[in-house]
């Protein structure tokens, strides 16, 4: 599991240790404690990019962002050390020097608090990113977010794949997730959206959520719990879906309900690295009905195996070939 606070503290020990140990005088036992936090990889590799930074600070120094932060960091720093040792925790009191470090490490670790943070699952994984502000993000496989925090707004940007987001509320910062042309607005809910091509499709489960396309200027729709809406398709609308049937996907299954037999087989493809080829003719519009481990490929094609009479053999890259000569379009339960 990631959690996103961590890397928030992480960042804000790091600001306090630079600007410790750049005072003209340091304390013994403050190297000792900082050679202890740095014995932490992760917290070795923070330092090493505040070092960094702090090396590259005259090529960052004419950005606007930059040096408005740096600018608020350091009229922050002149308010006296009782406020400053609120503000990063255990500081003590520090010198001039000292505390121009600390201004611009503080804006140094705000300004990287903005910038967006990728997230990403590989083919067959699921993972949690538990964000900053309390709300969580379930990643399906293959899938890909990046999240960007401010004081105005939480925007989360979709780049491939499906995710699950449960939202906690904040009437001050909207909470965004962007997929393609897609804009879902959501203040506390519950809900899925998965890219589709320049779209995307987006389950409401819970609360209320507000939907745009940037290719439909002045087109909205707002959702209610149990809708979905496709803004991929020729003519976008609300309409109805069974929940437990679409979120199944949260619990590591995939449900099939009249599903064409070529749609169901690039659904499981999502999950693994050895797809299923078809070569079936026509088979692949058959519908079938079913409940599988997504990623259980071997029993999907048992299932159509058996039911069909269908030959399965591998193809020299690892796929599982399926080959039928089938006349007939009936509709099959696979269990």
């Amino acid at each position: 599991m990631t959690t996103e606070a961590d890397a928030d503290i992480r960042r804000r020990e790091t600001a306090d240790w630079f600007a410790r140990l750049n005072q003209r005088q340091v304390s013994t036992a403050d190297i000792k404690a900082f050679s202890a936090w740095r014995r932490d990889d992760e917290n070795a590799r923070a330092f090493d990019r505040m070092q960094a930074f702090w090396d590259a600070s005259r090529a960052l120094s004419d950005q606007p962002d930059m040096v408005a932060l740096t600018v608020e960091a350091r009229s922050r720093s002149s308010t006296g050390p009782g406020r400053r040792a609120r503000r990063v925790g255990v500081l003590a009191p520090i010198g001039a020097v000292g505390a121009v470090v600390m201004a611009v490490a503080i804006g140094w670790w705000t300004w990287s608090s903005q910038q967006a943070r990728p997230y990403f699952t590989q083919v067959g994984e699921r993972q949690v990113v538990d964000l900053a502000d309390g709300s969580s993000v379930l990643l399906d496989t293959a899938s890909r977010i990046e999240v960007r925090m401010t004081g105005e707004t939480r925007l989360i940007t979709l780049t491939a794949g499906q995710a699950r987001f449960d939202v906690r509320p904040d009437p001050d910062r909207p909470f965004v997730v962007v997929a393609g042309d897609t804009r879902v607005t959501a203040l506390g809910t519950l809900f899925d959206v998965r890219r589709l091509g320049a779209g995307a499709r987006v389950i409401l489960v819970e609360g209320r959520v507000e939907v745009r396309d940037e290719n439909q200027p002045g087109a909205r729709w707002d959702l209610a719990p149990g809708q979905q809406l496709e803004t991929a398709a020729r003519q976008p609308h609300v309409a109805a879906t069974d929940l437990a049937s679409a979120a199944s996907w949260t619990a590591g299954r995939l449900t099939f309900e009249e599903t064409p037999i070529g749609v169901a087989v690039a659904e499981m493809n999502r999950y693994t690295r050895r797809p299923i080829e078809l070569r079936v003719g026509d088979l692949s519009a058959v519908r079938v009905s079913g409940v599988f481990d997504a990623g259980d490929i071997d029993g999907f094609v048992a299932a159509l195996r058996d039911l069909y009479d269908l030959e399965v053999s591998r193809s020299e890259d690892g796929r599982v070939v399926l080959t039928a000569s089938y006349e007939n379009n009936p509709t099959a339960d696979l269990g």
